[in-house]
């Protein structure tokens, strides 16, 4: 399996990546924390997965770019904002296969959700409603 994470360098970046690549057996995991580093990824490779911090600068835009590029994209979204990327819960799940993770989650929340990804919905995501459940 082949995934892109899209956060902060650093510390927490490189641990995440270890945990992963660990969880998840055969898997590789690239990593991004800007706009041009997420364009050249996607020049070189495809993904399986992308797991996104929304609250980095720019991780609006790095969404927004995924999804001209290649718009069935799988992307996890972890982030503590209200709003979620697409403006709809059911557009969102039936066209673009995104999910959402509320911060901070732990790392086995993301390998659950990576591993079944078509299977599972948002977190708190509320089908009657069609909003994301506070």
């Amino acid at each position: 399996m082949k995934l892109l994470m899209i956060d902060r360098s650093g510390f927490q970046l490189q641990t995440r990546k270890m945990l992963l690549e660990e969880a998840l057996k055969n898997s590789i995991v690239d990593t991004a924390s800007t706009l041009g580093e997420v364009f050249i990824a996607f020049q070189k490779d495809k993904y399986d997965v992308v797991i996104v911090d929304h609250g980095i600068e720019n991780g609006q835009g790095c969404i927004d770019h995924i999804l001209q590029i290649s718009p069935d994209q799988s992307i996890l979204v972890v982030s503590d904002a209200i709003h979620c990327v697409i403006p709809r819960c059911e557009d969102c799940v039936n066209n673009h296969y995104i999910r959402r993770l509320f911060n901070p989650t732990p790392i086995k929340n993301i390998v659950r959700m990576v591993e079944g990804f078509r299977r599972y919905e948002c977190d708190h995501y509320d089908a009657e409603t069609n909003h994301i459940r506070g």
